[in-house]
């Protein structure tokens, strides 16, 4: 995987399954948010091929592919002096006609999911009246909307307060196991991959270092190893989960 010339991962061989949160850790630069592309279609593998259930995800018609597939970015201009409520309804174009408008079902989806994320209160603002934490969870809010079965999520708590963090990882892995989402989430905080991830894939030096559940993957001489720091791991007092602090 990678752009042009620039080769940023080799050999990745990955499956998401319905109802499991899928985290992928590692250093800056080393390749989640590429994986996250390539998974969208938006950047084409230099070998190999996306699946989706049998299917190569390039046979897929644009629209047939955001109906399996919904996107939360890192980050992205959303237009200013679009209403909240118009930024969620986005999510329902693959599955409108030329020149179709929205249906009351397709409202009706979009209120709960706005109500699912938070955000149902700023349905008549304007997105430039948004802080970037609101705007991040109307992203959240539109990708519900979409009613995709397979969810990628890029950072999606960069701009969140640990209020909202919580909640929105909560939601999402709940979805998950009640919706049966198959859910891939790249992620640097590793407190959070511990408590809302069932499966962890750590990226170093351009490869799959290891896959596995939190509590094989968030090892303190594997993460040492990929992040080049001292690290601590111990059970959390509240959970028993894995707990990781920085030795140094």
């Amino acid at each position: 995987m990678g752009y042009r010339d620039l080769t940023v991962l080799r050999g990745v061989t990955l499956e998401i399954v319905p109802g499991e949160v899928l985290a992928v850790i590692g250093p800056n630069g080393v390749g989640k948010s590429t994986i996250v592309r390539v998974a969208s279609g938006r950047l084409p593998p230099q070998s190999g091929r996306v699946g989706i259930n049998g299917r190569a995800l390039h046979e897929l018609s644009p629209s047939a592919r955001a109906q399996l597939v919904c996107v939360v970015p890192q980050a992205t201009n959303l237009p200013p002096t679009f209403r909240a409520m118009d930024v969620v309804l986005m999510g329902r174009t693959p599955y409108l006609g030329w020149f179709e408008t929205e249906s009351q079902e397709d409202r009706k989806l979009a209120t709960e999911a706005m109500a699912l994320t938070d955000t149902l209160d700023m349905a008549e603002r304007l997105v430039e009246e948004l802080s970037g934490g609101e705007q991040q969870r109307l992203l959240i809010a539109r990708a519900l909307a979409q009613a995709s079965p397979i969810m990628l999520l890029d950072e999606p708590t960069a701009h969140l307060d640990l209020r909202h963090q919580d909640r929105v990882l909560g939601l999402v892995r709940r979805l998950a196991k009640e919706k049966d989402l198959a859910v891939l989430l790249a992620l640097h905080d590793l407190n959070l991959v511990s408590r809302y991830a069932d499966r962890v894939v750590l990226l170093s030096d351009g490869v799959v270092r290891q896959v596995g559940d939190p509590e094989q993957v968030l090892n303190p001489d594997l993460l040492a190893e990929a992040y080049g720091i001292r690290i601590d791991v111990v059970p959390s007092p509240v959970d028993g989960k894995p707990l990781v602090l920085s030795a140094e």
